[in-house]
């Protein structure tokens, strides 16, 4: 009997993962973290894959970039590792939001506390320029204005 997929990929993703982030490569470390969403999402593992979408959302609004193992503190100033300047969420991503959200009865308030939750330690750890609470306020305007069709399917 040989080792399940999902737990090979879980293996790569990880390890993936701890290489973008020791390579300041958080663009791709953003890209991981939403695959893991999605096996999450195509696992019905719902509330984990909102999460994990809620926190890809929270690294697209601190504009993530890759740096390629860049530590020299000159070349960061210059290119930082995070530009919000360069911020720009997924209109899927968003509607995943809403769709996940909808099926576990999620209504806006509960969002924002799983975002902030979640992305505290985040925002902590890593430094991020924008703060949970000032993104919520971004990724709250972007959830009401794109489409709602998707809510009701």
């Amino acid at each position: 009997m040989g080792i399940p997929e999902n737990d090979i990929k879980w293996g790569l993703l990880n390890k993936h993962l701890l290489e973008y982030s020791e390579n300041n490569d958080w663009g791709l470390y953003r890209n991981t973290r939403f695959e893991v969403a999605e096996i999450l999402r195509k696992e019905m593992k719902l509330r984990g894959a909102l999460k994990t979408y809620l926190e890809v959302c929270y690294f697209d609004l601190n504009g993530p970039m890759n740096r390629g193992g860049t530590d020299d503190p000159e070349i960061l100033k210059e290119f930082p590792v995070f530009d919000p300047k360069s911020a720009f969420i997924a209109p899927g991503i968003i509607d995943r939001v809403k769709i996940i959200s909808k099926k576990l009865r999620m209504n806006l308030n509960q969002i924002k506390e799983i975002f902030i939750s979640h992305n505290e330690k985040l925002w902590r750890n890593l430094k991020l320029p924008i703060s949970p609470e000032k993104a919520w306020k971004d990724l709250e305007l972007e959830i009401r204005k794109t489409s709602t069709k998707k809510m009701h399917e």
